[in-house]
């Protein structure tokens, strides 16, 4: 059973956050740890408070989904930094996921300086970043953009978040080279290789004018997939110049479309 600490402070915008897991939840056998963390001191009893006010706050939203509360936990901790907390609890508690919404309109523009964009940056653990426009709908296809390099590694990955909803995937690969010679030819044996009746490939040519995140936003508002999935290690430094700079602010990237984050 896969288990996802929800992160909330109580504000309307978190509740984004939390009726995606409600739905992640409703599709597999799921465990949901619903968390809340801030800085300043609480006695045992002001504690008692808070986590009383977590319950009501989040069984108010389950109510709104008409979905039932099996298998949930109320957690509130005091951290002087909420995103270290954040880890440490998912570490503890064995957390497959970590799921935090973004802070406001345009997905990326606005996880800068925000625990969501120190998570992912951070977490060893793979982080559910959900806009605050996000609407319940089931979990049907997910949107896996991919440099291809690693593509052995990570398509599996990807293929067992896929298996926890019956769900199909869509590798998407943007590349300036894509009718060129040997490339040309190595991306018809990449799809040859690892399509399925499951998994289909969409390689597109890169148009230099336009940024990576332009081309898939097209696709994602095309598509609508319920997920797009990216991984951070080996090109944290390329996420960060297309997703997490003061470029990507001033464009405005915004989906409604979660975002699962594996760090590798």
């Amino acid at each position: 059973m896969k288990k996802i600490l929800v992160t909330t402070d109580f504000s309307d915008i978190s509740k984004a956050a939390i009726r995606f897991a409600i739905q992640f939840a409703s599709q597999t056998p799921c465990e949901l740890l619903f968390y809340n963390a801030d800085n300043s001191s609480h006695s045992d009893h002001k504690k008692n408070e808070q986590e009383n006010k977590l319950k009501k706050f989040i069984l108010a939203i389950y109510k709104t989904t008409k979905k039932q509360a099996d298998k949930v936990r109320f957690i509130v901790e005091n951290h002087v930094h909420v995103d270290k907390g954040i880890i440490a609890y998912a570490q503890k508690c064995n957390a497959d996921f970590i799921c935090i919404n973004t802070s406001g309109p345009g997905i990326f523009n606005h996880l800068i300086g925000t625990t969501a964009s120190k998570l992912i940056t951070t977490s060893p653990i793979p982080l559910l970043v959900i806009p605050y426009t996000y609407r319940m709908k089931p979990i049907d296809l997910l949107l896996y953009a991919s440099d291809i390099t690693r593509i052995g590694v990570e398509l599996p990955w990807v293929k067992k978040i896929a298996a926890l909803f019956d769900a199909n995937i869509t590798v998407h690969h943007y590349n300036e080279f894509i009718d060129q010679g040997d490339f040309k030819n190595d991306f018809n044996t990449i799809s040859q290789n690892y399509q399925s009746d499951k998994v289909s490939f969409y390689f597109k040519k890169l148009n230099i004018e336009f940024s990576l995140l332009n081309h898939l936003q097209v696709d994602l508002r095309k598509l609508k997939p319920s997920i797009l999935v990216m991984f951070t290690k080996q090109n944290r430094d390329w996420f960060e110049r297309h997703f997490l700079s003061s470029k990507t602010k001033e464009f405005g990237f915004d989906t409604n479309v979660p975002i699962l984050v594996f760090r590798k």
